[in-house]
């Protein structure tokens, strides 16, 4: 069974994580291009979503493993820019007020 993976920086994978998902937190794009190597060799993953602004490069050797295989999808997705966030806490508090219109302390 093909599960999905998130690739992404520490301030958007905490969101990912509360989600379920099989989630890796890289800082460059070295790093990135390391953990998707290693992620597609598991062969675990039939969809790999990375944070987009850490994949303007793949990297030689995942485009050399990805030329003949048709999973996994890599699906790069935008992250917030200006308005984001400070912490991973002050995230979620605003996703639960613009879900239930108003503000409720995490613990």
């Amino acid at each position: 069974m093909n599960r999905l993976a998130v690739i992404t920086d520490s301030g958007t994978a905490t969101g990912f994580r509360m989600a379920g998902v099989d989630t890796f937190e890289v800082a460059s794009e070295p790093q990135l291009q390391a953990k998707l190597a290693e992620l597609i060799a598991t062969g675990d993953y039939g969809l790999i979503a990375v944070n987009q602004d850490l994949a303007a490069d793949l990297g030689e050797e995942v485009d050399r493993i990805m030329k003949n295989r048709a999973l996994p999808v890599i699906l790069p997705f935008p992250v917030p820019k200006g308005g984001t966030v400070e912490s991973g806490e002050a995230y979620l508090n605003k996703l639960v007020k613009d879900a239930i219109g108003f503000y409720v302390k995490l613990k």
